[in-house]
């Protein structure tokens, strides 16, 4: 939802379009599976591991649920306000860098949006602007254009690119990346790691759960983490932003 006042830069955007229902099953069955082999016994786990685990699946739920229903973002000739799942966050005119549309990756499975907008400070650090984005606006493109037109009327003086915050950005979007890719490969050596649990549980081998389906995969990330991030940093991907 937009609105302007006479100044031009008075607008809201919230949630005013429900996801559709069928993209909700596939993260429903997921979840329903994982709390069930949650609460199985198994041979190997420690007795905390149950309850951790359930908790940790409860916060994931509840926070995903703020995210939904609270989020959204305030648009005034003093700057932008964004609320969060729980925290409500501003930046004056004079902090902010840019506002961008970036391709966030998004598509029809994970009912996430594909061109979510950002706001940039001048340190290169981005924040996601709740609800501007191609599933609640019928074009993101033209309303980011016009905001910071209209914010540029009320003395927005960053418009201009920087090298040097440039140069902030394309570091922190490889470091993103690079810890992106890293989620990924904990996620290939955890699936390896359960299937030399079952092949040792088959031929009566001593399994520690734990170790290889927590441990061994938490490791993998962190170490996978730190080399790609600073890999990446020094080989700056290009964003894949919407030029105007």
């Amino acid at each position: 939802m937009t609105s302007m006042d006479e100044g031009g830069l008075v607008r809201e955007y919230r949630k005013r379009r429900r996801r559709p229902g069928q993209v909700l099953i596939l993260p429903v069955i997921l979840l329903g599976n994982a709390v069930l082999q949650t609460v199985r016994p198994h041979d190997g786990m420690p007795g905390w591991w149950a309850p951790t685990a359930l908790g940790l699946l409860l916060a994931a739920c509840v926070w995903r649920a703020l995210l939904e229903w609270r989020a959204r973002t305030w648009v005034t000739a003093e700057g932008i306000t964004r609320q969060g799942p729980v925290r409500l966050r501003s930046w004056a005119w004079s902090d902010i860098y840019d506002i961008r549309l970036e391709h966030g990756g998004g598509d029809a499975v994970n009912a996430a949006p594909r061109w979510p907008a950002y706001v940039y400070d001048h340190e290169g650090r981005r924040f996601r602007i709740p609800h501007l984005d191609e599933m609640q606006l019928d074009d993101p493109y033209a309303e980011v254009a016009a905001l910071r037109h209209a914010a540029w009327q009320h003395g927005w003086s960053s418009w201009e690119q920087r090298p040097e915050v440039e140069e902030r950005i394309l570091r922190r979007a490889g470091q993103r990346k690079g810890w992106r890719w890293a989620s990924i490969g904990a996620v290939i050596v955890l699936a390896a790691m359960a299937v030399v649990a079952v092949a040792e549980a088959a031929v009566g081998t001593p399994v520690d759960l734990l170790l290889q389906l927590v441990g061994v995969p938490l490791a993998a990330f962190a170490v996978l983490g730190i080399a790609l991030s600073t890999y990446w940093a020094t080989h700056h991907p290009r964003p894949q932003n919407r030029p105007w």
